[in-house]
Order: structure tokens, then sequence, then C-alpha cells
């Protein structure tokens, strides 16, 4: 039992550390030296207890991600790649475009599925094909990097079906941040699980 938690801690030890130098290197502008990638995973087992560190820990990098049963999720924020009621990446937009790109391309094989979303401002038909066109835009981006345009991309929009945050608040005023928050593209990277 001890050796299995101790190998367990030994590889989330060896995980972070590797994303410590990547981001260390990251830091120091020293784009030089290529990081070394993560292993996939690293696993541990004795005593019946199992436990994995996926490769994708500690390589996130200022990206907002959550795990799904669909895989890593990487939110980017609609207000950090477009104008207001634009569906054209603006040049600021390439800075999380990348970041989130460093990220798939160190993800398992697989298409990426790329999905826009709005706020409630707007009819449905409207903020349907606003984020359609969005989706479109991101993917079509990433469709040109290095290490990701040889996927495939499932590009879809949800429009404002799928808030996650509210756009109102309980006095019916608007809620900016709320709004803010739901006007987003999602990238679904395969995790290998």
């Amino acid at each position: 039992m001890r050796v299995a938690a101790a190998l367990v801690t030994a590889a989330w030890l060896v995980a972070c550390s590797g994303a410590e130098q990547q981001q260390s290197a990251a830091a120091t502008g020293n784009a030089a030296e290529p990081a070394e990638p993560a292993p996939a995973a690293v696993s541990a087992t004795g005593s019946g207890m199992r436990g994995t560190v996926s490769s994708l820990t500690g390589a996130v990098s200022g990206l907002n991600t959550r795990v799904t049963d669909m895989g890593l999720v990487i939110d980017l924020p609609s207000d950090a790649l477009f104008e207001f009621d634009k569906a054209t990446l603006t040049p600021a937009a390439e800075d999380q475009l990348r970041k989130a790109t460093d990220l798939i391309r160190r993800s398992p094989p697989g298409a990426l599925k790329v999905i826009g979303h709005t706020d409630d401002k707007g009819d449905d038909a409207y903020n349907q094909k606003l984020s359609v066109a969005r989706a479109q835009a991101v993917a079509d981006w990433l469709g040109q990097q290095v290490g990701v345009r040889t996927r495939g991309f499932e590009v879809s929009g949800k429009g404002e079906s799928e808030p996650v945050a509210p756009n109102a608040r309980p006095d019916g005023s608007d809620d900016p941040a709320g709004r803010a928050k739901n006007r987003r593209v999602e990238l679904v990277v395969p995790n290998g699980g």
C-alpha cells in the first residue's frame, strides 16, 4: 500500500516538474531549447491500487479548462477572440489560440470539437448563426497550424441554448459578467481516456 502511494506521488511530481520546466522556459523566453514532451501516462500499481497522471496535467498555462466525459474542454472567451457581434478573429485572439494549440499538440490524436456559444441578446436564429460562424473561424485558424491541421474538426454552434452563467440578475437587470461568460468557443480535445 505504501509502495503504491509512493509511486502515485512520484508520478505526480514527475508530471508537475515537467510542467514547471516548460513554464520556466517560456517565462525566460528560452525557446531555443524544445521542451520535452510529458509522458503519455504514468501509472503505479500495487495492492490493487492504480493511479494515472494525464500527460496534459500542468500543461494549461493560463487557459480555462475542465475535464469532462467528452475530453478536455478549453473555454475560449469570445470577448478575447472577436469584436462585438462579429465572427472575424481579432489580432489579440492569436495569444489565446496559440496557448490552445500548444495544448492540442500534446493531446492524444483524434478529432477536435469546436463549439460556439453566445449570450441571449438578439434572437435565437441570429445567435445560432453567429455561434457557428465564430466556431468556424476558430477551426479555420487551428486548421492552419502545424501539428493540428491534420486532425479532423467537428464544428457546431449552440447559440444561446447552453449558458454557463445567468444573463440577468435575480431582479431582472442585465448581468454583463454573466453574459461575458456565455460568449465563448469551446474546444473539446481528446484526452485518451
